[in-house]
């Protein structure tokens, strides 16, 4: 695998910032997959109730825009008054984003265990598990992040998992473990995503096996 100088140097930043690293780059992807899921599978509940669960939701994404550390009273509503609905995992999903961007761990993970209990897509329910592993990555939770990791549903998140799951064990000093989930991910990447590349480069830091 050859890099030209730039990324060599990438590499060696790579090396000397990895102990720094509280999250792994694939959780960031995380909230724009919220939109990539769209709105699939949320017909079976297109009635009255979805239209009043959506108004709610607007509130939330109000508040949401306006401070995201405060929206979780709002995603707490919904939860309560439209457990069901896939407005309420979504805003669950950001309520959890917003907790950990403020370092509140406690309330991130109970967003994000809500949602895979109760989302009946299996899609959202991958997306929250990617973000919870984050957050025990943040506290250095490496087996609970592994165990969280191994619950992957949905195979189109096969390479995001291989590639947080090599995070991880990089992160826990296993660099045999983090190639090998490395590899795995590369394998089922196609080439012109746009994490194959850094994939490839987390993967030369961590030298031969």
């Amino acid at each position: 695998m050859a890099f030209d100088l730039q990324e060599q140097e990438q590499i060696a930043e790579l090396k000397a910032a990895w102990e720094s690293w509280g999250r792994f780059v694939a959780g960031a992807v995380v909230i724009a997959l919220i939109g990539y899921l769209g709105w699939t599978g949320w017909n079976w509940y297109a009635n009255k109730q979805a239209q009043a669960a959506g108004d709610e939701y607007s509130v939330f994404e109000k508040a949401y825009g306006v401070d995201p550390t405060k929206a979780g009273a709002q995603a707490d509503a919904l939860k309560k008054d439209y457990p069901n609905s896939p407005f309420t995992t979504r805003a669950a999903l950001l309520a959890a984003k917003g907790a950990a961007d403020a370092g509140d761990t406690k309330t991130a993970t109970d967003q994000l265990t809500w949602v895979i209990a109760h989302s009946a897509e299996s899609a959202v329910r991958d997306a929250a598990r990617m973000s919870l592993a984050a957050v025990e990555l943040d506290q250095k939770q490496y087996d609970v992040a592994l165990k969280t990791l191994s619950g992957r549903e949905n195979e189109s998140y096969t390479a995001l998992f291989a590639e947080a799951r090599g995070d991880v064990l990089a992160a826990k000093g296993d660099a045999a473990g983090a190639r090998d989930a490395y590899k795995d991910a590369l394998a089922k990447l196609d080439k012109s995503a746009g994490n194959a590349r850094f994939v490839e480069v987390k993967l030369a830091a961590l030298g031969n096996s």
